[in-house]
């Protein structure tokens, strides 16, 4: 999912919090599990 990847790309860099994910499960989903993979786990609280 490309979008996840930019929400990821745009809370490592601290332009997005994980809070200011859309409320949409799926996705936010996808970016709690790419930022665990990239060793982010704190960014998704």
């Amino acid at each position: 999912m490309a979008i996840a990847t930019i929400y990821v790309t745009l809370i490592m860099e601290g332009n997005k919090t994980f809070s200011q994910v859309p409320n949409q499960q799926k996705l936010r989903n996808e970016v709690k599990n790419q930022l665990e993979v990239l060793g982010f786990p704190e960014l998704a609280q």
